[in-house]
């Protein structure tokens, strides 16, 4: 018989070994999650990688192409266009020396060539503006924008409404460029397709945003089956214009309907200039 004082021994729970167990089914589960968990953590940052890496290639490619619409209507408008100039001025000379005593049908067609070579300048001068118009660099966005409604409503009979507000200020050159194309190309869409006549543009700075929008009482259409694919030009310029935005971390949302005008809206972070 034992003791009266004599402590118990403890006896070991079964299940408690078996938890402690490095063969036990649970600590190899345990230990998998955990692998999985490490393992989608690494390939989660080297896609947060690989995106920021694509961004940057993306945003490099767009400057490209930017400096090359600069070197081309540099081009068009110091080449094309100042050989364009002094034959037009030569042809007018020769029209000047062309006395009465000339055949007439001389001087219609000499009349006619004048017309051609100036028509030919109008139209390289507009070319190279519309590639990359001179006022965007040399005076920014508020400027360039206010050229660009004032020449749709000359030559297309377009109406834009501008309001800008904050833009005195240059902005970064890569930021003006971007919002010029915005409103170049939503101006371009509302006289292929929407039918109007009249437009409002309205650009600010909001806190550390500059927004944009862009609306119209033309025709509308279905901007969920545009952006996967259904006009082919529309949806492509609407696909350009958010892939372009997102490039600057900004976001685009289109809000239309079939006979109910459309609205554009961006916003865009903010970048002051160098």
């Amino acid at each position: 018989m034992e003791a009266a004082g004599k402590p118990q021994e403890k006896t070991e729970d079964p299940g408690d070994a078996a938890l402690a167990s490095p063969t036990d089914p649970m600590h190899e589960i345990v230990d998998r999650v955990r692998h999985i968990t490490r393992e989608n953590e690494r390939l989660f940052q080297r896609l947060i990688e690989g995106e920021r890496r694509f961004r940057g290639l993306a945003k490099a490619v767009w400057k490209v192409q930017e400096d090359e619409r600069r070197r081309l209507a540099r081009e068009l408008h110091d080449g094309l266009g100042q050989t364009l100039t002094a034959l037009t001025n030569q042809l007018e000379r020769l029209q000047q020396k062309l006395g009465e005593r000339d055949a007439a049908e001389l001087a219609s067609r000499l009349a006619d060539s004048v017309e051609m070579a100036r028509l030919a300048l109008n139209e390289s001068r507009e070319l190279s503006r519309l590639l990359r118009p001179p006022v965007l660099d040399d005076l920014g966005l508020e400027a360039a924008l206010s050229w660009l409604a004032r020449t749709l409503e000359q030559r297309a009979g377009l109406r834009v409404e501008l309001t800008l507000s904050g833009l005195a200020e240059r902005l970064d050159p890569d930021l003006e460029t971007l919002v010029f194309r915005l409103v170049q190309e939503a101006l371009t869409n509302v006289l292929r397709h929407a039918g109007a006549d009249r437009v409002q543009v309205a650009v600010s700075r909001a806190g550390g945003l500059l927004e944009l929008r862009i609306s119209d009482g033309g025709r509308g259409f279905d901007p969920d089956a545009t952006l996967v694919g259904g006009e082919a030009a529309t949806g492509l310029g609407l696909r350009g214009m958010r892939d372009r935005l997102e490039l600057f971390g900004g976001r685009l949302e289109i809000v239309s309907a079939p006979g109910q005008g459309t609205l554009i809206s961006a916003a865009v972070p903010l970048l002051e200039a160098p």
